[in-house]
């Protein structure tokens, strides 16, 4: 991506609308600019990519040292934090079965198209 600032953003705007634009006016709006413009970070991965099928949604993955400050503002009780990893442990559990049965059900179709019978003698003939 080149390099995008507010002044580089700010000449393509359309000349007689710059022109009649008081300074404070152009001001303002290369600061509203900038405010939009997404700032550098210091991380090792920034994956921005979307959905095809929906363009609303998106996903932002950043991997890099973490520099917001470590203490939480709540403390877990024993028994919340008991519960929140037996959660989690089910919550992967459930992905990790929807994943295999996916897979089961595709080779399964896969199976059935190429016409393989894995057991000869299942059906009444």
């Amino acid at each position: 991506m080149k390099n995008l600032n507010e002044d580089v953003i700010f000449e393509k705007m359309n000349p007689l609308i710059k022109d009649s634009m008081t300074n404070e006016q152009k001001r303002e709006t290369k600061k509203l600019i900038s405010c939009a413009l997404p700032k550098a970070t210091k991380k090792i991965v920034n994956l921005n990519f979307d959905f095809w099928f929906f363009k609303m949604f998106y996903i932002t993955i950043y991997l890099g040292s973490e520099k917001r400050k470590m203490e939480r503002k709540f403390t877990l009780t024993k028994l919340s934090h008991i519960l929140f990893i037996m959660f989690s442990t089910f919550l992967v559990f459930l992905v990790i079965a929807s994943v295999l049965t996916a897979i089961f059900l595709a080779l399964y179709y896969i199976k059935s198209l190429i016409g393989i019978d894995l057991f000869q003698f299942h059906l009444l003939r």
